[in-house]
């Protein structure tokens, strides 16, 4: 693949010089006479600029400016006959890589071009190297936070997000749910652990659906899960709303249904355990409660008194 080189030179003689030499060493050349005539160009296309710093209308010191705002990676070398160090200062601040001064020789263009392409091409592994390292990391991050089952959350994770929380909100309710599918042994004894998997998935996702962003999904066991809510929202109403949708859903061709219990209360950053503890002590009350009177309802704690 051949190197593409856009040349920004006013003058006809030296953008011919530029373009003959360029172009007798396999590069891909453009010569546009003044910048705006450059921006017209597919910026993006080139691998390096020749840039001309005294151009009429718009000079090399705003072109190279402007460029290098909207493309860091894509080198800029300044072609000056002004010998000055303050010019050359000014162009190198402005966005230009390298500098080379008229006349210049074809030996010098062309090692000074090769570099800049070369450490351009180093540049852009570098970069994708680090967005491929990200990604290994985020899939590293779920694989150690997330059940590999069902994406949710597991209760690693539930930790670090209670603490993480009451570090930024003291004193603050949270809703808790704790939900279990009902007869869950007998769906796998009956329709086989495939299909149990399946259903497991499908509330995750139908939980997932319902709270959106005002919370989290833990899995707590084997087929119960836990939801922490930390906005102020009616929670008794999204639980209400996910034992409809399972009620409803015929992903395994079947009826299944849910139980769950609800707790409310205030964590802080003090006893952010002990407390988040307690509400999920007092939600799992409330789920025994909702299995002991005939199951595939919500039933929310209520203090006494």
């Amino acid at each position: 693949m051949h190197n593409r080189i856009l040349i920004v030179e006013d003058s006809a003689f030296h953008g011919k010089v530029l373009q003959d030499i360029l172009t007798k060493h396999g590069f891909q050349v453009k010569w546009t006479s003044s910048a705006e005539e450059a921006l017209q160009e597919k910026i993006y296309d080139y691998d390096l600029i020749l840039l001309d710093l005294i151009l009429p209308g718009i000079d090399g010191y705003v072109f190279a400016q402007n460029i290098k705002r909207a493309y860091p990676y894509l080198p800029i070398i300044a072609i000056t006959s002004v010998v000055e160090e303050e010019s050359v200062s000014r162009a190198l601040n402005m966005g230009a890589d390298d500098y080379i001064k008229k006349p210049f020789s074809e030996v010098e263009l062309l090692a000074r071009i090769k570099v800049q392409i070369r450490t351009r091409r180093l540049q852009l592994e570098l970069l994708e190297r680090n967005k491929e390292l990200e990604i290994a990391y985020e899939k590293i991050k779920d694989l150690a936070t997330k059940d590999i089952l069902t994406g949710a959350y597991n209760r690693l994770y539930l930790r670090e997000y209670l603490e993480m929380y009451s570090k930024g909100h003291d004193n603050n309710i949270i809703s808790c749910f704790i939900i279990d599918i009902d007869n869950f042994k007998l769906i796998n004894d009956t329709y086989g652990h495939l299909t149990g998997d399946v259903i497991l998935k499908r509330l995750v996702d139908i939980c997932k659906n319902t709270i959106n962003d005002y919370g989290i999904v833990v899995r707590f066991g084997g087929e119960e899960f836990l939801i922490i809510i930390t906005e102020l929202v009616d929670s008794f109403f999204l639980a209400e709303k996910i034992r409809s949708e399972c009620e409803k859903d015929k992903t395994g061709g079947f009826k299944w249904t849910v139980s769950i219990g609800l707790s409310q209360g205030t964590i802080t950053k003090d006893k952010f355990l002990i407390d988040s503890e307690k509400l999920i002590k007092q939600a799992d009350e409330m789920l025994y409660e909702a299995k002991r009177t005939g199951k595939n309802k919500a039933v929310k704690y209520k203090a006494e008194g």
